[in-house]
């Protein structure tokens, strides 16, 4: 069915609602078909593929038993970040994160050929056989293959998102296995720690070299700068802080702290003398706050208080009025002594802040004379002093790194840490033979497929009934199989035969009759059944192969020769002779006569003596051993057969043969390089050509059929001889015998 029909068939199915879209289902077709076409190439190559299989697998096979055991060792590390070669304390417990190019150059440095080196030198891996066999001889060609050798047994695989690295390395040896990596990974931290211990040194003398330098520097400086001092006569002070400043400033600050001290204890004091002059004795501080003065004023106010009360019973005359106003006296007189004193004690305190103020200025004035004029002399000094400071910090600076450098070279820690050391294996990684040989198993399957289409693609003969629909464009009429296939399995094993051979090497098999190696489906042997049914199907093909009546004259032709037209056109012959037909059959290959051989007929007149006009035609036809069956042989080799048979008596013997015979079958010879076959093919009411399968090229077969189309010959199909059934898909005989009962009934309607 082609993709059109198929198109059509699913279209119509498609009206369900449960069915699949269309082109889904065509494509599915479509797959099912290129896959089952696949298959068929398999199948009709399988000596091929299973010859290819077989030595693939072989190879394998015998490749794996040749393999040494190999052993593979694993450890893993673990990359720290490194620090750097100076560190501080702080850096020393500090957490780092570890960059993905420190980690990418750690494996490359576990991969180095300095490592490598080393691990060949300590082992003596060159004096091994596994390292260092066959190659040119010299040290230092034997040192190159060496190493080579050891690197492609080295891997570094990186475990992702980690700081961890898996180090494996393969061997014949398990213990050298695990020797090489635990020793390489020894090495790698030997040689990290060596690394980090030259830099320390490194770093060390350098820092050695500078700081002498400086301590010269600064101890010149610091000399200056007191020499200045000296001279200038300056005088510096260090204070709480650790900071140094000028005396004379220091002095300075601190008088101007006194004057302004004694100026606020002036105006204090003159505010309260002031108070004093204006009699304000009231506003005086510290005059009723003394105690003294408290009880006076207190004991008055009680005399007076108590004189109040009794004048207006006594006079003053009175000895009692008398004595209360003496005690009044008394009392204020005491108060006023105490005023006075107080009054002269607020002058004194005012007069002396007064003259402390005084004194206080003129020092503030000489000192800040000296200020300013060792100010002028701190300019150069401050200068050599940053000086002394800048050396001063860079000295103490350098002296910190030397010392932090001590520390960091007497520590042995290194930034890779083996976690699990390689131990030796106990069972090889290669070969492994279960899946070695299930590879090459698949392997050798893939192979053998890939070579029977490589073949199938090469091969450019007709092969199938596609082959003659798509390059011939010709319908097909039947295919006759080859006999070894169409045997059943319970008959006894003949030897492969093609029809496309006139004389088959068959011996006894051929049939009961052993007929000097020709095949025919008339003779007794069941082993020939499905022949029988292939030419059934070929006669029912002819019988309808056109509207109203069949061709009654038929050419057989091939492209070249030994491609079965003979033997085709005669079991034919016998097929329609068998449904009770009298049939003629004319023996029209002059130059390779075969008719006379098959049907065992003798003579040597025939054809050629009928066109050379010795004679009339039916009187030179014989009776064949099959029944309704005659013949009309070659007859004697002519000296130009395309001459004879382009006469007119040709022509005139076929038509006058229709008339006596209901079919007349001319074995014409092949088309190619000589034009008899053309001349019968345009004679004849129907031309049928002859394909072997897979020995017609397809070219040859086009040739063929463009020399039929130029002599204007009627081509109603082409025949496929020598088919191999069960590489096209059909598997036994019983697909004749299903497809044969009813076209048998059609034969006899259309008889």
């Amino acid at each position: 069915m082609d993709k059109e029909n198929q198109i059509q068939l699913v279209g119509a199915q498609a009206v369900s609602p449960r069915s699949r879209p269309v082109a889904a289902r065509v494509d599915e077709l479509d797959s099912a078909a290129t896959v089952r076409a696949y298959w068929r190439i398999i199948q009709k190559r399988r000596r091929s593929a299973i010859l290819m299989a077989v030595m693939v697998f072989g190879l394998v096979l015998l490749w794996t038993i040749k393999q040494k055991p190999i052993y593979e060792a694993k450890a893993l590390l673990e990359m720290e970040p490194e620090n750097p070669n100076i560190v501080t304390v702080r850096e020393l417990f500090q957490i780092e994160n570890v960059t993905d190019d420190y980690i990418e150059t750690q494996y490359k440095l576990l991969q180095s050929d300095s490592l490598a080196r080393d691990v060949i030198q300590q082992l003596r891996l060159d004096k091994r056989k596994e390292f260092n066999s066959g190659g040119p001889i010299g040290a230092a060609a034997d040192e190159q293959r060496v190493l080579q050798n050891f690197e492609e047994r080295l891997n570094v695989i990186p475990i992702p998102r980690s700081r961890l690295v898996r180090v494996t390395f393969d061997s014949q040896d398990p213990r050298l296995a695990a020797g090489v990596v635990n020793t390489l990974a020894e090495s790698y931290i030997e040689q990290s720690l060596k690394i980090h211990w030259d830099a320390t040194q490194k770093a060390t003398k350098w820092l050695g070299q500078q700081l002498d330098g400086l301590k010269i520097k600064l101890e010149k400086s610091e000399d200056e700068l007191q020499k200045y001092a000296q001279a200038k006569g300056l005088l510096y002070l260090e204070n709480d802080k650790g900071e140094t400043e000028n005396a004379a400033n220091e002095r300075l600050q601190q008088l101007q702290d006194e004057l302004t001290q004694a100026q606020a204890q002036r105006y204090q004091t003159e505010s309260v003398f002031r108070l004093a002059e204006a009699g304000d004795y009231i506003a005086l501080p510290g005059v009723f706050d003394n105690k003294v003065t408290q009880d006076l004023s207190e004991r008055l106010a009680d005399l007076e208080q108590k004189q109040a009360q009794l004048a207006p019973s006594f006079k003053p005359g009175y000895p009692e009025m008398k004595a209360i106003q003496s005690q009044i006296e008394r009392t204020r007189q005491l108060l006023e002594q105490q005023r006075s004193e107080a009054e002269r004690h607020v002058a004194d305190e005012y007069f002396a802040a007064v003259h402390r103020e005084d004194l206080v200025k003129k020092a503030f004035a000489q000192q800040e004379t000296q200020a300013n004029a060792a100010a002028q002399e701190s300019v150069q000094y401050n200068i050599l002093k940053r000086e002394v400071d800048t050396n001063k910090q860079l000295y103490e600076g350098l002296l910190q790194r030397l010392k932090e450098a001590g520390v960091s070279a007497g520590l042995k820690a290194s930034n890779v840490r083996v976690v699990d050391p390689a131990v030796p294996p106990a069972q090889p990684v290669r070969p492994r033979v279960v899946l070695d040989l299930a590879f090459g198993l698949l392997l050798g399957l893939a192979g053998g497929a890939g070579l029977a289409c490589v073949q199938e693609r090469v091969d450019n003969t007709v092969k199938s009934p596609d082959d003659v629909g798509h390059f011939l464009h010709l319908p097909i009429l039947g295919l006759i199989p080859r006999e070894r296939v169409m045997v059943r399995r319970k008959a006894p094993r003949r030897p492969r035969f093609s029809l496309g051979h006139p004389r088959a090497n068959l011996g006894a098999a051929v049939d009961a009759e052993g007929q000097d190696g020709w095949i025919r489906i008339d003779g007794g042997t069941d082993g020939f059944s499905g022949l029988r049914e292939s030419f059934r199907v070929l006669r029912t093909s002819i019988l309808l192969s056109t509207a109203g009546r069949p061709p009654r004259s038929l050419a057989f032709v091939s492209a070249e020769a030994n491609e079965g037209k003979t033997t085709v056109c005669c079991n034919l012959a016998i097929s329609l002779a068998q449904l009770g037909k009298r049939v003629l059959v004319i023996d029209g290959d002059i130059r390779s006569p075969g008719v006379q051989d098959f049907f065992h007929i003798s003579g040597s007149s025939g054809l050629v003596n009928y066109l050379a006009g010795l004679g009339e035609w039916r009187s030179l036809v014989q009776v064949s051993n099959a029944k309704g069956l005659d013949c009309l042989i070659c007859g004697p080799e002519p000296p130009d057969p395309g001459e004879l048979l382009s006469s007119e008596r040709m022509e005139a013997l076929i038509n006058d043969a229709m008339n006596d015979y209901n079919f007349v079958l001319v074995d014409a010879p092949p088309l190619l390089n000589i034009t008899d076959g053309r001349i019968l093919a345009a004679v004849a009411e129907g031309t049928v050509l002859v394909v072997k399968a897979g020995v017609t090229s397809r070219e040859r077969a086009q040739r063929a059929e463009g020399c039929m189309a130029a002599v204007g010959a009627h081509v109603i199909g082409a025949v496929l001889n020598d088919v191999n059934l069960r590489d096209a898909g059909y598997y036994h005989t019983g697909y004749y015998e299903r497809h044969s009962r009813a076209p048998n009934e059609r034969e006899k309607a259309s008889a």
